[in-house]
């Protein structure tokens, strides 16, 4: 058996993230907490100074691994702050990347 018991909180566990719009068939809504947010921004690899001796191919994995782990870090941290609100999932889930240059990339 696996159980969300964690005492530092870091896990977002059991909240579920679905990307339509509306409540998806089979399940219904009990209470609406409210709308939840996050914001995470890194340093863009495409902007270090180690950039100009990788192939562009190592360029692009590298970048490639930064989105999918910022990814990650985004979904966790909204996961913490339904938990925190008393919720169990996330209805319209939307994730954009900006891509501000040498700022770097911001995930929202």
């Amino acid at each position: 058996l696996f159980s969300d018991f964690n005492k530092f909180r870091q896990s977002s566990c059991g909240v579920q993230f679905f990307f339509t719009p509306e409540i998806p068939a089979g399940y219904r809504c009990q209470n609406i907490v409210g709308f939840v947010e996050e914001l995470v921004v890194n340093d863009d690899p495409e902007y270090q100074w180690i950039d100009k001796i990788r192939t562009p191919r190592a360029s692009n994995e590298a970048r490639q691994t930064l989105f999918f782990k910022l990814s990650g870090e985004l979904q966790r941290r909204i996961g913490l702050k339904v938990l925190e609100l008393g919720g169990n999932a996330v209805i319209g889930y939307r994730q954009y990347f900006d891509l501000e240059g040498e700022t770097g990339i911001v995930v929202r």
